[in-house]
């Protein structure tokens, strides 16, 4: 008999035995190859110890109003708002987010440390402050600068000419 343990067509094989599940014939051959195999005799011996604990365990009474509270937390927990039930949900929930949002994070720290923000320049001074009159002033007297330099240039030229 090939061993049931190291085939994975044949692992039911042993668990069926073990729950006494096998026809007469097919378990005096397992029994058989568990004299000679040591991995499925020690698969037997631990799944003997499964089933003896489970025999002797006895299951708690259920209540008489379980039903009514079984449903009234279920309720309850539809009732909940979304971001509660969100922030219930195991971690396997949010396994396939966390490589995402580590992405994102570092996309963003990138962004932010390779475009700094330009800080503007504080008045260091509050002479610097110039108002709307002011500025009219100033250019009204380069435009007046402007016109004396004209007139300049018109009358150093008109005096060569004549002579």
């Amino acid at each position: 008999m090939n061993c049931p343990i190291r085939s994975e067509e044949t692992v039911d094989l042993l668990l069926a035995y073990t729950a006494r599940r096998l026809d007469p014939v097919t378990s005096a051959l397992l029994e058989r190859h568990m004299d000679n195999c040591p991995q499925c005799a020690q698969f037997r011996a631990g799944q003997e110890v499964v089933w003896q604990a489970l025999d002797a365990w006895d299951a708690p009474p259920v209540t008489p109003d379980f039903n009514r509270r079984l449903y009234q937390r279920i309720e309850a927990e539809a009732a909940a708002p979304w971001y509660v039930r969100l922030f219930r949900a195991p971690l396997a929930v949010w396994k396939p987010a966390i490589p995402l949002a580590a992405a994102c994070l570092l996309v963003v720290a990138g962004f932010v440390f390779d475009h700094p923000v330009a800080s503007p320049i504080p008045n260091s001074s509050p002479a610097l402050h110039v108002t709307v009159s002011e500025a009219e002033q100033v250019e009204d007297t380069l435009d007046d600068l402007q016109l004396l330099r004209q007139l300049d240039s018109s009358a150093a030229s008109q005096p060569s000419e004549s002579m």
